[in-house]
């Protein structure tokens, strides 16, 4: 118990404290890492559906380009009604870029050309990705990370349809089951009592060992003194 009443020794008692922080900043960052993996998991869903479709407008191409706009839109507006999902579909008209399928807004209406990075991205590159970052009316900030690309590819660019998908973290609709969180919590709980326990206990005990002035031990027929 000597190490108990060093002056720098007494605060190794603290071991399991600084032990269970590290354990709750560990869970907290697990979390966080599990919530962005579901993200980039849904992201990449996202992806596959404008590959997809551009799979299947780019499988004929002796098909005039104007044929593919009702798949285009049908297919953008199912995506677009998905929870928290953004697509849109846009065709150049008179050298503007126009809205060609009816958008189901779940927040407030989100346009990708009101923001300038995403403009040039659109207008100098085939297809691509970027985020982000706005607030939609009434709602919290998020980051939405879109994926657009230009179809058909084989038609002069005045006769493509640009489309466009993106998803927040507000779109992942799996989340971590609540069994695993409350255990986290639990499993810190008892932890933190434990270890108070055996701090007080320890600390307890190294005054007494101070007050005694060494060890003292009993032996059979008397005490050691």
């Amino acid at each position: 118990m000597k190490f108990l009443t060093n002056k720098w020794g007494k605060f190794l008692v603290l071991v399991p404290v600084l032990f269970l922080a590290l354990n709750a900043f560990y869970f907290m960052h697990a979390s966080k890492e599990i919530q962005n993996a579901l993200l980039r998991e849904k992201y990449d869903e996202t992806i596959n559906f404008v590959e997809m479709l551009s799979s299947a407008v780019e499988a004929n191409t002796e098909r005039v380009w104007s044929d593919h706009e009702q798949n285009i839109i049908n297919s953008v507006e199912y995506a677009d009604k998905l929870y928290q999902i953004y697509a849109g579909a846009y065709k150049l008209v008179d050298d503007n870029l126009i809205l060609i399928n009816e958008c189901f807004y779940e927040t407030s209406p989100f346009e990708p050309f009101d923001f300038v990075e995403f403009t040039d991205a659109a207008m100098t590159q085939e297809s691509g990705s970027l985020i982000i970052g706005y607030t939609p009316e009434n709602q919290k900030y998020r980051e939405l990370n879109l994926y657009f690309k230009w179809m058909p590819l084989y038609s002069p660019p005045n006769e493509r349809y640009l489309v466009i998908a993106g998803v927040s973290k507000y779109s992942v609709t799996s989340a971590v089951p609540l069994w695993v969180s409350m255990g986290q919590l639990v499993n810190m709980g008892v932890t933190f009592i434990i270890n108070t326990w055996l701090i007080l206990l320890l600390v307890r005990l190294g005054y007494i060992y101070e007050d005694r002035k060494g060890e003292k031990w009993r032996k059979r027929g008397g005490y050691h003194v």
